[in-house]
């Protein structure tokens, strides 16, 4: 759950507020499961006029398969809205369906709403579930009372049960006031395609970078085999790129619904692991910069390295290991106070990932994907092997207030 303080104006608080949520990891069905985690969302401050989506579906971020049981909030900005919802992208359209096991993104039981009062709101800790009549809260836990947080509105189609685990999207929107100044957008400048290579091929270097600007855009064409290149661009002006470390690595194939709890392992198994994967049970990845950062490279096919995971070896293709690596923008100088914010978009529609039709579903394509223009590349995600889809999520660059 990455964040930082990025923010358009100056901010009315020091302090960082913060979402902690407390659940559990592996199989939530088991009765002896003591797993008890937590992971914690660092709030934008008061003013700031911003809104921020934590997936929980994302590999990089620090609740990442955690099943949400219960939520807090500590010295909240005034007049911040927090949209909690079992939807992978936040959106507040209830479905019906309820698979407990994983928590596939079929599953749209319910969201809730809400605000903040005066600066510094409390919520003490409490159930997901109990949050499910209008008006502010009064609850205690751990010595901490809550004040100034309001349910604005909720809506549910199922059971209290069915909000127990599922959370999968926390949306943050901070207030504007009469002091909040926005930047320009940020315009692209010279953009170049890298040199091709095989994406499975051992002898190629796994990690891919551009070496000038980020990322825009993506070529691949084909399996593991095929070529593959990268879209660099530059900016109409100096922009600083502050790379960051290489997220943690994950298997590209996606996420298998079919699998089988590993007790010995203590989690499920991943899709290299997994039988039976398939087109309609089998949930994406999706992989998207922290907060206010954006992509440059890539790496995938670490076969010929030792270090492995404990779900098996590595060779190269769609269950290979993949990791991103994503960058900080600050203009002219490397400062906080000229620090770039990044607005992501909606994640692309689904494409195949080596250009074929796809299951009767997809047309097919040359493989090159780009964004569009003034954009640049913050999220990829992809399921199954090179036949299965692969979707992107660009960004707007918005420049520091003056």
């Amino acid at each position: 759950m990455n964040s930082n303080l990025v923010h358009a104006t100056t901010p009315n608080s020091t302090v960082p507020g913060t979402i902690t949520l407390y659940g559990k990891t592996g199989d939530v069905s088991d009765p002896e499961n003591d797993s008890n985690a937590h992971c914690v969302i660092e709030v934008l401050p008061g003013g700031t006029g911003r809104t921020v989506d934590y997936m929980l579906t994302n590999p990089a971020s620090a609740c990442f398969q955690l099943r949400v049981e219960s939520i807090s909030m500590e010295n909240m900005p005034p007049a911040t809205q927090v949209l909690l919802t079992d939807d992978y992208f936040c959106d507040t359209m209830l479905g019906n369906d309820y698979e407990p096991k994983l928590d596939p993104s079929t599953n749209k039981n319910f969201w809730i709403k809400l605000k903040t009062g005066a600066a510094g709101s409390i919520l003490a800790e409490q159930s997901i579930s109990a949050l499910n009549k209008k008006g502010f809260l009064s609850n205690q836990a751990e010595g901490k009372v809550t004040k100034g947080i309001q349910l604005v509105d909720m809506a549910q189609s199922g059971s209290a049960q069915e909000m127990t685990h599922t959370l999968s999207c926390v949306r943050v929107t901070t207030s504007s006031n009469k002091d909040t100044k926005f930047g320009e957008y940020l315009s692209t400048g010279n953009q170049t395609w890298t040199d091709k290579w095989r994406e499975g091929d051992e002898d190629h270097a796994p990690k891919k970078e551009c070496n000038v600007g980020v990322m825009a855009g993506r070529f691949h064409y084909g399996d593991e085999q095929g070529d593959t290149r990268h879209l660099c661009t530059e900016f109409d002006r100096k922009v600083v790129i502050e790379k960051t470390p290489w997220s943690p690595m994950f298997r590209e194939c996606g996420i298998p619904l079919t699998g089988r709890y590993n007790s010995d392992k203590g989690r499920y198994q991943d899709c290299n692991e997994a039988d039976g994967v398939g087109w309609d049970n089998t949930e994406y990845r999706y992989f998207s910069c922290p907060v206010d950062e954006v992509m440059v490279g890539r790496g995938h096919a670490y076969q010929k390295y030792g270090d492995t995971d404990d779900t098996g070896a590595d060779h190269g293709d769609e269950n290979g290991r993949t990791d991103y690596r994503c960058a900080k923008l600050y203009e002219g100088v490397e400062s906080e106070s000229n620090r770039i914010s990044v607005l992501p978009g909606p994640w692309s529609p689904g494409h195949t990932e080596d250009g074929s039709k796809g299951n009767g579903h997809w047309d097919t394509h040359n493989g090159e994907f780009t964004c569009a223009p003034n954009e640049v590349l913050v999220g990829r995600a992809h399921r199954g092997d090179e036949k299965n889809i692969t979707r992107y999520q660009c960004a707007k660059l918005r420049l520091p207030a003056r």
